[in-house]
């Protein structure tokens, strides 16, 4: 658990997200979107009780979920239009004493050229790798520009303005998976950016997880990557028309340095990535609230993306 002032802000989860090209009704991504949130509803639906939704009729407000709103959800991802900030949340009650919507979550969000998919179940799930191999089935058939999974700390998005907090467990999990969508999009891509980008500077992938899913773009700038994660120990690479999926280990770890679990297969996927991780610019400009002038959030950045060196 994180906390803020002595509240509980963020709950452990295993996390997956992706950024993913154009629409979310778009033909290439929609068919995916559906069963994702299909399979999410057979495992998790009973335990996500809450549902915001941002679509005309839905302003984003937490409403306990009942027949009528699964429906009119439904109705919405199997729709044809999508207007920028448009999409749906599906929140569970964490547990007793946390004061949020939690998880298990599923959301899509449609944003300005790309949309956001992102899920967190509990982390002791017992079949969580089963379910996270069914949702990268389905995300190595879209227009991913890059994505991962991973072990981390879930913040409700009605707590976005929290972001600085987290990254604050990286000092004892190593292998965290703590970064949201919205703090990296602007690194992934020049299109669309906010981010001033300096000479020679080039977009990267969001971050390095458990499994790491990186879009076709990106795939010119690590042409012996591929090859030398296929030689490396307890890695998996699977590649389709459009993601490659990298994945360090059998199952994801915490990276817990009071355990001494082993992260050398993460570390062996950062090394290879080196060429497109995230850049460090636009890193100190949005990651955990930004605060590039201030030194604390600096310092945090700084150990967020050097925790696999």
């Amino acid at each position: 658990m994180l906390y803020w002032a002595g509240d509980p802000i963020a709950v452990p989860a295993f996390r997956m997200f992706a950024i993913v090209d154009g629409d979310l009704h778009s033909k290439k991504n929609v068919v995916g979107t559906r069963s994702i949130y299909k399979k999410f509803e057979e495992r998790f639906g009973k335990a996500a009780t809450w549902a915001s939704y941002n679509f005309p009729g839905h302003r984003g407000k937490y409403k306990k979920t009942t027949p009528k709103l699964l429906d009119e959800g439904n109705a919405f991802l199997n729709g044809n239009t999508t207007q920028y900030g448009e999409g749906i949340r599906r929140y569970g009650e964490a547990f007793e004493g946390y004061p949020h919507p939690g998880i298990p979550f599923f959301g899509v969000e449609q944003r300005t050229y790309v949309h956001y998919l992102e899920l967190a179940i509990p982390y002791d799930y017992p079949e969580l790798v089963e379910f996270a191999d069914l949702i990268t089935a389905e995300l190595m058939k879209m227009s991913v520009i890059c994505g991962a999974m991973g072990m981390g700390f879930f913040l409700p998005y009605h707590s976005d303005s929290l972001g600085h907090q987290l990254g604050q467990a990286v000092p004892r999990y190593r292998a965290i998976l703590d970064v949201t969508p919205n703090m990296v999009t602007d690194g992934i891509r020049k299109e669309g950016s906010s981010y001033r980008w300096q000479a020679g500077e080039e977009p990267g992938i969001a971050d390095i997880g458990w499994r790491t899913l990186i879009g076709h773009e990106f795939w010119s700038r690590i042409p012996e990557a591929v090859s030398a994660l296929k030689a490396e120990k307890d890695i998996t690479v699977e590649q389709s028309d459009t993601v490659l999926a990298i994945t360090a280990g059998k199952r994801p770890v915490w990276g817990d340095v009071n355990r001494k679990e082993d992260i050398s297969a993460y570390r062996a996927v950062a090394r290879q990535l080196a060429p497109i991780r995230y850049p460090q610019g636009a890193a100190k400009a949005f990651m955990f609230g930004g605060g590039t002038y201030d030194p604390d959030i600096a310092d945090k950045i700084e150990a967020y993306l050097g925790r696999f060196s």
